[in-house]
């Protein structure tokens, strides 16, 4: 066991890069921007800085500027994908002293994230008034027509979900590909529905996709019956309290591996 009022461990030499979808309206970084906050207020890294798919800073514009001799770069992405396997490696390249870079797994296939989809599922049941036997808990994911590292990332949560043993249902839908979230009400019969966003580093997807999908199936979002169906849209799993802790646990890890 640690002791007590120990030191927290700190890299002054090393910057910690979160890397997010963003917007192409540059209104995407509300997560990253708040994660990166609650991380450099910690005092472990030299610099906590952002940076984006779609919007400006582009990684190498934020990690030009830095002076530290090692960078960090963590996805705040739910899976391998394509952004995570070909967009970041693309933006990375444009970047100077690409040998001090180590890039981490995706932060959304951390091993903690079950625990933490169940956390925002629970919330929801029990702010509500539910009884959790009785609800269907429906993971949304992106999805894909061309890959399958989503499908796979939002199995893996929806069988770990299961695990738990106290849903009435388990199951998931999808932005890009079958089940749409719009047609949550093929994929579930039960009367009472709580979704939870796979989703890290907020954006588009977050804001405007999944919740316009959920609505063209007939869902008020907040609970309120249409249709003799009740559906809650939790928080993402990037707005978890718990995520800059994991974050940052993460990161000191990858430091002490080397």
């Amino acid at each position: 066991m640690p002791a007590q009022n120990q030191t927290p461990p700190t890299a002054p030499d090393t910057a910690l890069l979160l890397f997010g979808h963003g917007k192409s309206d540059g209104g995407g970084s509300t997560v990253a921007d708040a994660l990166a906050a609650e991380i450099r207020a910690r005092g472990t890294f030299g610099a906590v800085v952002t940076a984006f798919a779609l919007q400006a800073p582009s990684p190498a514009a934020a990690l030009d500027p830095l002076p530290q001799r090692r960078v960090l770069v963590l996805p705040l992405l739910a899976t391998e994908g394509g952004v995570a396997t070909m967009v970041l490696p693309r933006l990375l390249a444009a970047a100077a002293d690409q040998e001090r870079l180590t890039v981490l797994p995706p932060i959304g296939m951390d091993a903690e994230v079950p625990g933490m989809a169940a956390d925002l599922a629970d919330r929801a049941i029990v702010d509500a008034g539910l009884d959790a036997g009785a609800v269907a808990v429906l993971v949304a994911g992106h999805g894909s027509l061309k890959r399958n590292a989503s499908q796979r990332a939002t199995g893996a949560l929806v069988a770990a979900l299961e695990s738990l043993g106290r849903y009435g249902e388990v199951a998931a839908v999808y932005l890009e590909q079958p089940p749409l979230a719009s047609d949550w009400r093929g994929v579930t019969a039960r009367r009472d529905v709580v979704v939870v966003p796979l989703f890290v580093s907020g954006g588009r997807h977050e804001e405007e996709d999944l919740p316009t999908l959920l609505r063209a199936g007939g869902a008020a979002l907040d609970g309120r019956e249409v249709e003799g169906r009740r559906l809650w849209l939790t928080p993402t799993v990037g707005r978890h309290p718990r995520m800059a802790d994991l974050i940052l646990r993460r990161a000191l890890a990858a430091l002490e591996r080397g």
